[in-house]
């Protein structure tokens, strides 16, 4: 994070916790699909606005998936269509679990919305498609002011053209119940991955026989449990991001067996809530507000208002910390993701309307605060911090906000161009998986990520010679500043 943006992020956090102002965090937008329920699309039913443009009205429409902060968001977007004097009337449409799919069906059909909310699964196909708008002709001194800072090259910024701004963000945390570490005697939470571990063993040794155990993960979609736990520890511990060495512009998994032969103790019954291989995160969240897990990972921007709304538990019994390292010291930054980002449909009909109405709407530095101090998200924008009073949730937990050990990562060749880098044979989190529940040798966990870095490598190769990827190297890359 760019530090006037933290520096700004803290003084407004110290400022709220010394006045005590707000009671709690009121609910959580839904960063990754496999978060959020799966319901069909909502409209607003706002009336049309009959003021501006002579009576006349231009529909605008705008596709979410985020429907934790509908109510939030709906209420801004109604108030919008009944008092802007442009004559727009705004159709915001929640989408859950599909989303993704529903933008791919309708640019494929040639239906696709104004505004569409950023998601890094649609993203990395439509704007190489040329499908976003290039945002960067719009954007006036005023707006470069406000949210300069939120731009990143490589993220929202590619070869010099902005296609959305985050105004939110989230990272991953290991959550634990304080009760249980209180019964079993565990003072603090553990800085390294052996004494999370050793952790686990005694919180299952001890309180399994009341049906509570030690840590548990929602193993039941490897890659969406291991890209919220795994991947960070891998980041952490040794400066690898989803296999790749930007210092070498190589994939190389070599490097992680280590941490797959912590995970196969995390997983084993010594330690692991009994089912996790089919265990998703709801359930999963829900066995941990009944005071059944010690510990899991999870995001910063989804539980609070998880354990707040959606399963409720006092938010006393549940802390914070840091994901631990293999020796207590973190030789790489975590990532956190930048979220809450519009993309505009650079082939619709309302291209210029609809920046007028992101720019009014979307882009409004009173809204952004609000959904701040209403605990929907930790802001990424100065001015909105600088407004906004953080929720008590911030305030009595502030690992759930960004530290000075987060950063935002560049791209992998793989998350620049999907199709660039098609790897045959099973993805890197199905290889880590069956390591962990095949209880694999270390001999068979060194030759499984030989194997992986050798298919990965080959398909990075192939879609370099295709014309199609590009080599990512740094050699002077510092995992602990990953982003210049």
């Amino acid at each position: 994070m760019k530090k006037s943006i933290r520096k700004t992020l803290l003084k407004a956090l110290a400022a709220a916790a010394a006045l005590a102002l707000l009671a709690g965090c009121a609910g959580t937008p839904s960063g990754e699909n496999t978060d959020a329920p799966n319901n069909p699309p909502a409209e607003n039913t706002s009336s049309a606005n009959s003021g501006g443009n002579n009576g006349q009205v231009k529909v605008i429409t705008v596709w979410t998936k985020d429907r934790a902060d509908s109510e939030y968001m709906t209420a801004a977007v109604d108030e919008y269509n009944k008092t802007n004097t442009h004559g727009y009337q705004v159709e915001y449409q929640i989408y859950s679990d599909n989303y993704p799919s529903a933008i791919n069906l309708a640019f494929q059909n040639g239906e696709a919305p104004d505004i569409m909310v950023y998601q890094n699964d649609m993203f990395q196909s439509w704007v190489n498609a040329g499908k976003f708008a290039d945002l960067t002709p719009f954007m006036d001194d005023e707006f470069k002011a406000t949210f300069g800072e939120n731009i990143y090259e490589g993220i929202n910024q590619i070869d010099g053209k902005v296609y959305y701004v985050p105004t939110a963000c989230t990272v991953t945390r290991l959550f634990y119940n304080t009760e249980i570490f209180e019964r079993c005697g565990i003072k603090n939470p553990p800085t390294t991955l052996a004494e999370m571990v050793e952790d686990a063993k005694i919180i299952t040794s001890q309180l399994s026989s009341e049906g509570i155990y030690g840590f548990a993960a929602n193993m039941k979609s490897p890659s969406s449990a291991m890209s919220r736990s795994f991947d960070m520890m891998a980041q952490m511990s040794c400066g690898i991001h989803k296999g790749y060495d930007f210092s070498t512009g190589r994939y190389d998994f070599t490097s992680l067996a280590p941490l797959i032969e912590v995970w196969q103790e995390l997983m084993s019954p010594a330690c692991a809530f009994p089912g996790c291989e089919s265990l998703d995160i709801d359930p999963l969240r829900t066995q941990f507000a009944d005071g059944k897990i010690g510990m899991y990972i999870s995001f910063t921007h989804a539980e609070p208002g998880v354990y707040a709304n959606q399963f409720p538990m006092d938010s006393s019994k549940w802390a914070v910390a840091e994901i631990p390292t293999l020796t207590g010291t973190q030789t790489g930054a975590e990532t956190f993701q930048a979220m809450n980002g519009y993309c505009l449909n650079a082939e619709g009909k309302n291209l210029e309307d609809a920046w007028v109405v992101y720019r009014e709407l979307f882009a409004d530095v009173d809204l952004l605060a609000g959904y701040y101090s209403a605990g929907l998200g930790i802001s990424l924008v100065p001015a909105a911090i600088e407004k906004a009073t953080p929720a008590e949730c911030y305030t009595a937990n502030p690992n759930l906000l960004i530290l000075d050990t987060d950063a935002i990562w560049p791209k992998t060749p793989q998350e620049s161009n999907v199709d660039a880098v098609v790897v045959e044979g099973e993805d890197m989190y199905n290889v880590f998986a069956g390591l962990i529940w095949n209880e694999a040798s270390e001999a068979e966990i060194a030759n499984a990520l030989q194997n992986l870095t050798d298919r990965y490598n080959a398909a990075l190769d192939q879609g370099i010679s295709e014309g199609i990827g590009k080599e990512i190297k740094n050699p002077s890359f510092d995992p602990m500043n990953p982003v210049a």
